[in-house]
């Protein structure tokens, strides 16, 4: 008997097929231990090619064509056939983990249980997002098959069945097509004698980059399988208690006699509750009215059985509606409505008006109207997005549509929409949540854009979000938020202005900001649709376009300029509290207050966590440039006490404080006005999400940190909005001043030192093609120090050509033995620094090292070798891969072809483009501009 039985419904899944079947295939348990059936179910595409060429490799993959005829037919075709002593069903789109078969096998068998449940994350091309609703119940020992946190995991995919218990108690998938996996899972769950939980992650999950909510594809069909699954769900759970508690001789005893039967039943019907209504019942205008009265009518009986509290605790994640009162008349919801959405478009911006109006339409407040002219009304038809909360204006201009929709508005809240911006799904009812809980006039929210994958705020948006920071009610920075589009308004608020719409943008918005009572936020819903470039075209005007250019102009500064000068309104309220709960931490922190009370000393601190005793990358490039008195303070973390006092105390009485990294003192303590903080970075470019967008600190606390940086030091141009967010600083506090460390890359003196420094110690190399190979960590639970490529050196070292030499220099905290073995051709370098070899080198392979940008300095090839793209969590900034100055290659075939073929290393114009984008300011120069300013401020000037 094999151990287990994969069995795979495909239906048109060639785009991913080949990735999901190679991740199945290469399991570390034996090809002869499970056996893989798939089913393809009646495709159109080329699955069926593509599972039949596997076939010839694997003879442990059984493929079986049908008609279609759903998820439920084909899993049920493939439970049918199976001969597994454990049955794992898995998605023919997602990947899964190498070890997860023999894991799951060893752990379920070595605790002779009926079911194991373990963990996943999810992916898509941008990142990957760890889950954590399972990690409580995972941790036990033994599952109880009543644990409430199982009704939160219905996926199959994270979970292995005995198959005799399935057999045993005749188990299929029911025909429907929505919900199906929980149906069967429960009727399998109330059998179970054991279950296990298993901490390690079986599979990755694939979330597609359109899905613009959970409910993207739910049709009325849907709605009526899923509430056809959740009756059979409850009656499986009753059917399983009068098993198990033969003194009740009916459901309804046993919920009066038992209270913790009466509360997991009440949880799977809050849960159904909860889905019906923040899934479907938000899909209303998309409905047709009887699904609509079905739908009404099921949360209405569930709700009959549920007592009050339960029903006080689901009311609070609903306050935009009653559940004593669910409409399902869609007059009745007209009548009722919260927000007035106007949207003007005509025939120059159909698409984008079309985009905007899409993302309307699919907000998950249905208590609101659309008003849109009627001119648009015949291509809103033809593109489908015709549904009954649209109204229809004879307007001939976007005033005339704003003037008339206010005049005639009957809800309390209003937006003035434009075509070039989209709304996340939730942006109304989020803003309507606000504004009723706080009595604000207007809602600004920030605009962002997508240029670096996952949306980031628009430089404009975020200096206008800095400049209220600095409590100025009204002030000209404000005229970059020169919209109405990302304002919610109170109507009687905006009425009682009386607003002129034909006048410029920025009259009316300074108006709102003069006279209203408001919050300026940063939530990520609002987003430009067309490139970040032009977005200076949309808000400015005549009058305020010179203002924004001179903001925005990179101009010369010292460290006396005002701009950069630390601003209390802007960051005072950042600073944390140290903890003072015992006597031992109370003493330390009046010591350490102690510090700002001592005379300042004229000298440079370089302070970095980041070695001990000594500075590397940048700071160790620009010390030899800083006359006068200097002095190093470097410690890696964690830090005692002592040492903990003695960084305190040098931070708290240095005139300049220069680093590299994160320095958490910094939060802690106000430094004096005299007192100047540089941040030079440790890395070039922007390549992971660093600072407030990829923290492991709180927000509060890593916000905190560079509150009192007065410059910011970045490679390019591009960088400085990147950089002011990251850090949540002033836009005008970073400067592209270049990046230290990168002068080297300039002098050709030192390169040739360098060569001779390394061929002095390893001769072998010169008159060697030298390939550096410079991974970055990969993280393994917590640890960062193993690292296994996935690549067959054996192989490798065979196929490289005669003049080759593969240098892999691994990360600092990387640890292991990478080499199984000694090479003549491949060896791991770890007495010269990365950077070192990098200069001798004649081309580089990474993955999603920052080191490209100061490689791409050298306008030499890069390779990325990504055998783990798929999987690996890129919170990146860059386009990835897109942006990137060479090509991906996911396997050792593609990156030995490259390697190998000379002809193929030709740079491109995506070198000269990347590093005119993230490298501009890197010139040869970088150690001198900044030394110029620090020395001139120690001199006084």
């Amino acid at each position: 008997m094999k151990k287990i039985s994969v069995i795979i419904a495909a239906y048109n899944a060639e785009e991913y097929l080949s990735e999901t079947m190679d991740s199945i295939f290469l399991q570390t348990m034996d090809n002869s231990e499970y056996e893989v059936i798939v089913i393809n179910d009646g495709s159109s595409d080329n699955t069926l090619s593509i599972l039949n060429s596997y076939k010839k490799n694997y003879p442990n993959l059984i493929i079986i064509d049908k008609e279609n005829g759903g998820p439920s037919s084909a899993r049920n075709a493939g439970l049918d056939i199976a001969q597994g002593e454990y049955v794992f069903f898995f998605d023919a789109d997602d990947l899964l983990e190498p070890e997860a078969l023999s894991t799951m096998y060893d752990t379920i068998s070595e605790k002779h249980s009926d079911l194991l449940i373990g963990k996943y994350d999810i992916f898509n091309r941008h990142t990957t997002i760890e889950i954590h609703n399972l990690d409580d119940l995972i941790e036990l020992e033994e599952i109880d098959k009543y644990n409430t946190d199982i009704l939160w995991t219905f996926s199959l995919s994270n979970k292995l069945f005995r198959r005799s218990l399935i057999e045993k108690y005749h188990l299929r998938l029911p025909p429907i097509s929505y919900s199906e996996d929980g149906a069967f899972l429960t009727q399998f769950l109330y059998r179970c004698s054991k279950i296990v939980g298993l901490d390690y992650i079986i599979f990755h999950y694939r979330r597609y980059d359109d899905m613009d909510s959970i409910t993207a594809s739910i049709s009325p069909s849907k709605i009526k399988d899923y509430i056809t699954a959740h009756q059979m769900i409850l009656h499986s759970a009753e059917e399983s208690f009068l098993r198990d508690y033969p003194e009740y001789s009916s459901i309804d005893d046993a919920r009066e006699q038992n209270p913790d039967i009466h509360n997991y039943l009440n949880t799977i019907i809050q849960k159904q509750l909860q889905i019906m209504l923040n899934q479907f019942y938000i899909q209303f205008w998309s409905l047709d009215s009887n699904t609509i009265q079905l739908l009404v009518d099921e949360i209405n009986n569930k709700l009959k059985i549920l007592d009050m509290k339960v029903i006080s605790t689901l009311s609070l994640s609903f306050p935009e509606f009653s559940l004593y009162d669910i409409k399902s008349s869609k007059e009745d919801v007209l009548k009722n409505a919260f927000f007035t959405a106007a949207l003007y478009g005509d025939r120059t911006n159909k698409d984008n008006f079309m985009k905007s109006l899409d993302s309307l339409i699919k907000q998950n407040l249905i208590f609101m109207k659309i008003v849109v002219p009627v001119s648009m009304k015949a291509d809103i038809e033809k593109e489908g997005l015709l549904q009954d909360n649209l109204l229809f204006e004879d307007s001939n201009s976007k005033e005339e549509l704003f003037a008339t929709t206010l005049n005639n508005a009957q809800t309390p809240y209003i937006t003035f929409c434009d075509a070039e911006i989209t709304y996340a799904v939730g942006s109304f009812r989020l803003a309507y949540r606000q504004l009723m809980k706080q009595q604000y006039d207007f809602i600004s929210e920030g605009i962002y854009h997508k240029e670096y994958d996952n949306p980031q705020p628009l430089l404009f948006s975020k200096i206008a979000s800095t400049s209220l920071k600095n409590g100025k009610k009204y002030n000209p920075s404000l005229s970059m938020d020169a919209t109405l589009a990302n304002k919610f308004f109170c109507v009687n608020f905006v009425k009682n202005l009386h607003l002129d719409f034909s006048e410029e943008i920025p009259e009316l918005t300074k108006s709102c900001y003069a006279k209203g009572n408001y919050v300026y936020r940063l939530d990520g819903l609002l987003l430009y649709n067309n490139k970040k470039e032009t977005f200076i075209d949309y808000i400015a005007t005549d009058k305020t376009l010179s203002f924004i250019k001179e903001y925005l102009k990179d101009k010369p500064i010292t460290l006396n300029s005002p701009e950069i000068l630390y601003s209390p309104a802007e960051s005072g309220m950042k600073f944390r509290l140290l903890s003072d709960e015992t006597e031992e931490e109370q003493a330390w922190n009046k010591k350490a207050a102690s510090f700002s009370k001592k005379p300042l000393k004229n000298q440079v601190l370089f302070v970095s966590p980041r070695a001990d005793g000594h500075l590397e990358g940048n700071a160790k490039a620009l010390y030899p440039f800083i006359k006068g008195k200097k002095t190093i303070c470097a410690k890696r973390l964690p830090h005692n006490p002592q040492t903990a006092l003695e960084m305190t105390e040098a931070i708290l009485t240095s005139k300049v404080i220069v680093t590299d990294d994160y320095v958490k003192y910094l939060r802690y303590f106000p430094l004096r006005p005299e007192q100047r903080v540089i941040q030079l970075w440790h890395a070039c470019g922007a390549f992971k999400k660093f600072g407030q967008r990829g923290t492991n600190l709180s927000l509060p606390e890593d916000r905190a940190t560079h509150a009192q940086y007065n410059l910011v030091c970045v490679s390019g141009e591009n960088l400085r909005s990147i950089y002011a967010d990251a850090f949540d600083i002033n836009y005008n506090k970073v400067k592209a001043l270049g990046c230290p460390r990168t002068d080297d890359y300039f002098n050709k003196h030192l390169i040739n030192k360098t060569k001779r420094k390394i061929y002095f110690r390893h001769p072998s190399l010169i008159g060697k093609s030298v390939l550096v190979y410079a991974p970055t960590f990969r993280d393994v639970g917590c640890d960062r120090s193993e690292f296994h490529p996935e690549l067959d050196f054996d192989r490798l070292s065979k196929d490289l050509l005669p003049n080759q030499v593969l240098l892999i220099c691994p990360h600092p905290v990387m640890k292991n033995d990478i080499l199984p073995k000694k090479y003549k051709n491949i060896r791991v370098m770890r007495d010269f620094s990365t950077n070192d070899y990098m200069l001798i080198s004649d081309m580089l392979i990474t993955d999603y090292s920052s080191v490209i940008f100061e490689y791409a300095l050298l306008r030499k090839p890069i390779a990325f070798f990504c055998y783990d793209l798929p999987t690996y969590d890129r919170g990146f900034y860059l386009n990835y891969p897109e942006d990137l100055p060479g090509d991906v290659y996911t396997n050792q075939e593609e990156l030995t072809d490259y390697l190998t073929h000379p002809e193929k290393h030709i740079l491109t114009n995506k070198m000269n483009s990347f590093v005119d984008k993230y490298m501009s300011a890197c010139d040869g120069h970088s150690c001198e501009r900044i030394a110029n300013l620090i020395n001139s401020y120690m001199e006084g000037k």
